[in-house]
């Protein structure tokens, strides 16, 4: 390979002239992204998140809901395949349960036997026995926003997350019917513009402690197969 004569004559002048470039490059990148990570305000890394979150194609999650604030209702992992397919699994009052639900036909299995029964239509996804389990994200249908405030930092898997607390005006008939005086906090990943986990507490309409749901979410965007179960299905209509 031929070498311009003046790269031959001051290559040990060129080289580490090249590497402060490529350092100054780099650091002149991070600076910009931290600059504009830190011009970002609150309430823009909130939306932002929940918008990225809620464009991707697919995710896994675990969902955890307690009553007065102590009893276990709800502990699931779920994984779901935007629009309409979703599969989970754990534990609900105590009782085994699993769940798949493709398109409008959900298939609910046994928790005695390997039988499956399907169910036509969307009702069960959609009743509010089930809503947070099947679409855990639903919870953040807001009116409004008034607070957003970022609280501080904490790492989940090693990803270092921005703690934001909120205090939303619910758009949801069942939880605005039955609970009060929410408060959410959310775990943003501010590289990514994810959210991470989120816990949503409310009061019952007389003050007492009401429900608090843990959520936690990975698996962004991966490829997911949620195919209708195998073996035995019978007809649950």
């Amino acid at each position: 390979m031929y070498w311009p004569r003046w790269y031959v004559l001051n290559r040990k002048r060129v080289v580490p002239m090249l590497l402060l470039i490529a350092l100054f490059l780099v650091l002149l990148w991070g600076a910009v992204s931290l600059a504009c990570n830190l011009a970002m305000s609150d309430s823009d890394l909130f939306n932002r998140a929940l918008s990225n979150t809620l464009a991707c194609s697919s995710y896994r999650y675990s969902v955890e809901v307690r009553q007065g604030g102590r009893d276990m209702v709800t502990l699931v992992e779920g994984e779901r395949v935007e629009p309409d397919r979703v599969h989970i699994k754990g534990a609900m009052q105590k009782s085994q349960m699993e769940f798949v639900q493709i398109g409008d036909t959900t298939y609910m299995k046994d928790p005695w036997s390997d039988r499956w029964f399907t169910l036509k239509g969307n009702s069960l996804a959609q009743s509010e026995l089930f809503m947070t389990e099947f679409n855990p994200l639903g919870l953040f249908k807001f009116k409004d926003v008034p607070v957003i405030k970022k609280t501080g930092s904490d790492k989940l898997e090693g990803v270092k997350t921005e703690v934001l607390e909120l205090r939303p005006i619910v758009a949801n008939p069942f939880l605005e019917v039955k609970y009060t005086d929410f408060k959410f906090k959310v775990w943003v990943d501010p590289g990514q513009k994810l959210i991470r986990k989120a816990e949503m507490a409310a009061h019952m309409p007389g003050g007492g402690e009401g429900m608090v749901v843990v959520m936690k979410f990975w698996g962004f965007n991966e490829k997911i197969r949620i195919d209708p179960p195998r073996g035995n299905i019978v007809d649950g209509r």
